[in-house]
Parts: structure tokens; C-alpha cells; sequence
């Protein structure tokens, strides 16, 4: 299956704007809220009482969704958050609502945003309207550290993020915040944090703009931070394609791995050389579920070679390595 890039799809972006409980992520989003750089979008919410909406808010569209003064439109979750994004796009299309370009999900303390992307990218209800965007993940500076130690939740969102903002800077000392960083490396190193503070806010674009380096993630980083398996089993690491890959195997392979050990694959992202065809292709899964594959127009740096980054528990590149190769056809790429 082919389809276009994520730069030219129609579609809805739906991030998720996670983190553990106590990291800020609500009062973060307070402050989002208020900014121009969030007008047209939809926001979902657990509660509106979590959040202080009340000076933002303009009018009430329904009796689940507001309309803020930034143009946002804020909706709670009720029942199903399918249901939720669904209407709302439905209220979009027939005048009811603002039209959005984005949706932005905030997520409880304990919760896992895998389930989230699972559903934009499987339900087809959802898939007509909206695609898979950015998971930003929230960590406090003063007990971030000890929360990814200690529970599974908190390094899970870390391990899953495109994005992830250190709050409560402010009142850590320079060394303090320095081993949040490195800890937070150790987990994924693919990502370099964004720092939050009272009076350096980032910008909501630079927190959900869309971008993509096409390299694999070790390459973006500091050979002075460490990378290696968190106590929690979490691992990062890099599978290198130097072959072309048959696509009817490897989609056999990959099919066989998820249904295994889907659990174990929190995410899988890379670029393929695929047997008879010139174009990158582009492969990008979380858990169980995987993206429809899309083709770039071209290799980013002129080099037919391609990789996979995984993040993975209790999953280690070797057992990774030893069901790759009959994927792989016989012949290299000239």
C-alpha cells in the first residue's frame, strides 16, 4: 500500500500531551491554551475542572465542547475518546464548531498513550479524518527522575515521546536538572527535551510542529550521554538495512513480531529499501499496531540505506537481528 507523506496528508494531526502525575502537563497546557500558535485547534481533556478554563472561556458548542477565547476548541471526555473525536469532527464538518487543523489529547498521570495512536491509526472512523502527530511528554524536574525509577507509566511516556518538556525548572539546581536530562536520555535518546520555565515558556509550534530528520536515532546524539537498557527494561536501539527488503516477507516478519511480542515493541520507526522500487519507505508502528507505509519522494541524504529504531521491554536487538535476515532479498542496492 502507498500513500503520501505525512507532509502532504489532509488529514488531522492528533497529539497527546501526556506526563506523570505531578508533572505539570495541566498547568502547562493552561498556559498553551492562551497562546495564538493553538488557535484552530481541537483540545480533549479528561475533566474541565482539571483545567482552569474559566477566563477562556467564549461560549458553550455543545454540552461537551467550549469554545475558547484563542479559538480552541475544548471538549471532555466522556464515554469513549473515538466517540468524542469523532463528533467532534462531525460538528466541524455541519457548522456547529470552529474548524481545527489539529487535536490536541491530555491524558491522565497514569496513563499510556499508546492506546490513543492505536486508536487514530486502526479505528477507521478515525483514520477518514485524523492521523497519528506527535506524543509530548511532560517531566517534572523535581521528582521526574524518581517517578521514572520507580514506575512503569512514567517511563513508558518517556520512552514513547516525540516531544518532551522538563517543567518546574525554575526551582531545581543547574546539576539537579542536568540528571534529568541524562535520565531521560537513557531512556530515549532519540529526543533532546525542551526546558520550561516561568518566564521562557516554549511555543506550542515548537512543541507539536511536525518534523522529521530521517536519520536513526543514535546519530542525533551526544556521544557524551549514555544509552543502554533502563532498570525498568526499556531499550533503545538501532537495526541497520543495508539490504533490500522483500515487502511481502518483511510484512510477514513484521506481522509475526506484533502479534508475539507487541507488548514488547513500544515503537518502531525507520526508513526501508524495498526490492523494485527507488523510494524510501517509510515504516512507523507503536505496540500492535503499525502506520499504512508511506514512500518518501527520495533518500534524505542521497544513500540507499536504510534502518529501523526500536524501542523495546524486555526485547533485546539480538533476538531482533537473529529473525531479520530471510526478510532480506540476496541483492544489494547498486
Amino acid at each position: 500500500m502507498r500513500t503520501s507523506s505525512s507532509e502532504t496528508d489532509q488529514r488531522i494531526p492528533v497529539h497527546v500531551l501526556t506526563g506523570f502525575l505531578g508533572s505539570g502537563k495541566t498547568t502547562f497546557l493552561t498556559h498553551l491554551l492562551g497562546q495564538p500558535d493553538l488557535a484552530d485547534t481541537a483540545v480533549v481533556i479528561n475533566e474541565f475542572g482539571e483545567v482552569g478554563l474559566d477566563h477562556l472561556l467564549v461560549r458553550e458548542v455543545s454540552a461537551d465542547a467550549v469554545l475558547l477565547s484563542s479559538g480552541c476548541l475544548c471538549c471532555a471526555v466522556r464515554d469513549d475518546l473515538v466517540s468524542t473525536l469523532v463528533d467532534l469532527l462531525a460538528m466541524a464538518q455541519r457548522g456547529d464548531a470552529v474548524r481545527f487543523r489539529q487535536v490536541v489529547v491530555e491524558t491522565t498521570g497514569l496513563a499510556d498513550p499508546a492506546p490513543i495512536m492505536h486508536a487514530v491509526m486502526s479505528d477507521l472512523r478515525l483514520r477518514r479524518g485524523y492521523r497519528a502527530g506527535r506524543i509530548v511528554t511532560a517531566v517534572d524536574a523535581v521528582s521526574g527522575l524518581d517517578s521514572i525509577g520507580r514506575f512503569a507509566e512514567a517511563s513508558q511516556q518517556v520512552a514513547l515521546a516525540d516531544t518532551i518538556l522538563i517543567t518546574k525548572s525554575d526551582i531545581v539546581e543547574p546539576w539537579q536538572l542536568d540528571a534529568v536530562r541524562l535520565g531521560i536520555s537513557r531512556i530515549n535518546p532519540r529526543v533532546s527535551p525542551l526546558v520550561s520555565r516561568k518566564n521562557a515558556i516554549p511555543r506550542a509550534q515548537d512543541i507539536f510542529e511536525e518534523r522529521e530528520s530521517w536519520e536513526p536515532g543514535y546519530a542525533q546524539m551526544s556521544t557524551t550521554l549514555p544509552v543502554g537498557r533502563h532498570s525498568d527494561g526499556i531499550e533503545t536501539f538501532t537495526v541497520d538495512v543495508a539490504c533490500e527488503v522483500d515487502w511481502p516477507s518483511f510484512v510477514e516478519w513484521l506481522e509475526l513480531l506484533l502479534v508475539n511480542r507487541g507488548r514488547s515493541v513500544l515503537r518502531v520507526k525507520g526508513l526501508l529499501p524495498v526490492a523494485g522500487d527507488p523510494r524510501p519507505l517509510v515504516i512507523h508502528g507503536v505496540q500492535h499496531v503499525v502506520y499504512p507505509p508511506e514512500y518518501l519522494p527520495a533518500w534524505p541524504d542521497g544513500r540507499r540505506k536504510g534502518w529501523l529504531v526500536f524501542i523495546a521491554r524486555n526485547l533485546s536487538k539480538s533476538a531482533i537481528l537473529k529473525s531479520l535476515p530471510s526478510t532480506f532479498a540476496s541483492t544489494h542496492p547498486s
